[in-house]
C-alpha cells in the first residue's frame, strides 16, 4: 500500500506540473500576443503620424501652387491688356488692338502645344527604342 501511495503522489506531481506547464505556456502565448498588438498599433500609431505630416505638407504645397498659378493667370491677363493699351495708345481702334493681342497669344499657345507633341514623339521614339536595345540585349544574354 506504500508503494500505491508512492505511485499516486508521483502521479500527481506529474499532473500538476503538466497543469502548471500548460498554465504557463497560456499566459506566454497571452503576453507574446500583447506585445505583438501593442507593437503593431505603435507601428500604425507611427505610420498615421507620418502620414498625417506628408498630408500637412502636400496640402501646403497644393494650396501654394494653386496661389502662384492665380497669379500667373492675373499677370498674364494685365500683361494682355497693357499691351492691348499700348496698341490703343498708337492709335489702333481698342477693339482691334485687344483682338490683335487675342490673336498673338492664341499663336504662342499653338507654337508652344506644337513644341510639346513633336518632343512627347521624339521621347516617345527614344523610349521606344531603348525598349528594343534592352529586349535584344537580355535576348542575346540568354542565347549566351
Amino acid at each position: 500500500m506504500h508503494n500505491r501511495r508512492a505511485v499516486d503522489s508521483k502521479t500527481t506531481n506529474v499532473a500538476v506540473s503538466k497543469i502548471d506547464d500548460a498554465h504557463g505556456t497560456v499566459e506566454l502565448v497571452g503576453s507574446i500576443i500583447d506585445d505583438t498588438r501593442s507593437l503593431v498599433g505603435a507601428h500604425l500609431e507611427g505610420l498615421r503620424d507620418d502620414l498625417g505630416e506628408q498630408v500637412s505638407a502636400l496640402g501646403s504645397a497644393v494650396t501654394s501652387s494653386l496661389v502662384a498659378f492665380s497669379l500667373i493667370i492675373v499677370t498674364a491677363l494685365l500683361v494682355g491688356i497693357a499691351m492691348a493699351e499700348s496698341l490703343v495708345a498708337f492709335g489702333v481702334p481698342s477693339w482691334a488692338a485687344f483682338w490683335i493681342v487675342a490673336i498673338a497669344v492664341a499663336a504662342l499657345g499653338g507654337c508652344l502645344v506644337h513644341r510639346a507633341r513633336a518632343h512627347a514623339r521624339t521621347t516617345k521614339a527614344a523610349a521606344a527604342e531603348c525598349v528594343k536595345d534592352e529586349i535584344a540585349r537580355i535576348t542575346n544574354k540568354q542565347q549566351e
